[in-house]
């Protein structure tokens, strides 16, 4: 079953005003995530597919540019939640090549701490899915404990998942966005390539049907460690 949201003050940290004060807090202080029993189904669980576009790939220095996340139960859609982020520093030059986001995009875009809450809402207490999970968790870890939270949710990788179960040379999304015949609505945006992971995660379960459990899974889960 999964954990509730226990600190309350953690909305009001966040959206809490002064007299005078025209943006929230920038610290929000709080814990978020999920825990679930081995032999829960999967298809009987909430399940979030996420992605973080970033200023880089460093995990520790890295900043959140856009968020993406979408919920489904048993396979399908029953929540959105879409964002661009603004880093509060100039991009790399590189940035705009690998997503198509540039500084202009992101000058009006919310900072993190007006929109971190809500991510963390959305995704409490349902399964986490990313592919290459570790960076996005870890991603999430450094970014939540910059701004004075925890969280600890039950993750599944679809990279580790691929590696262990499809036939392909090379499994990363493109890969298997080819392997499985699917195409990208836009390549490096957050919502973009998870309707490509959700596609390619349906795809494995349907191919190896006695995957059932999160017990059944659990190799390919992603080890979350509070900073």
């Amino acid at each position: 079953m999964a954990t509730s949201f226990p600190n309350s003050i953690f909305h009001q940290l966040i959206h809490g005003r002064s007299a005078g004060q025209s943006a929230p807090l920038a610290i929000m202080g709080g814990v978020s995530g999920s825990t679930f029993a081995p032999s829960e189904r999967l298809s009987d669980l909430p399940v979030v597919i996420f992605d973080f576009e970033t200023t880089g790939l460093d995990v520790k220095t890295a900043r959140i540019i856009e968020i993406g996340a979408i919920k489904f139960k048993n396979q399908k859609e029953i929540g959105r939640f879409s964002t661009l982020v603004n880093p509060c520093q100039k991009l790399p030059p590189e940035t705009f090549g690998i997503t198509g986001i540039d500084d202009a995009m992101l000058a009006d875009a919310p900072p993190l701490q007006n929109v971190f809450y809500d991510f963390h809402e959305f995704m409490r207490g349902c399964v986490g899915v990313a592919h290459n999970a570790e960076f996005d968790c870890n991603v999430m870890l450094h970014e939540s404990a910059r701004l004075g939270m925890s969280c600890h949710y039950h993750v599944i990788c679809t990279l580790k998942m691929a590696r262990a179960l499809v036939n392909s040379e090379r499994k990363n999304l493109d890969a298997l966005a080819a392997h499985y015949n699917l195409t990208f609505e836009s390549r490096h945006r957050s919502i973009g390539d998870i309707l490509v992971t959700a596609a390619v995660l349906w795809n494995m379960l349907k191919e190896h049907p006695e995957l059932q459990t999160l017990a059944d899974l659990n190799s390919f889960q992603e080890p979350m460690s509070q900073l």
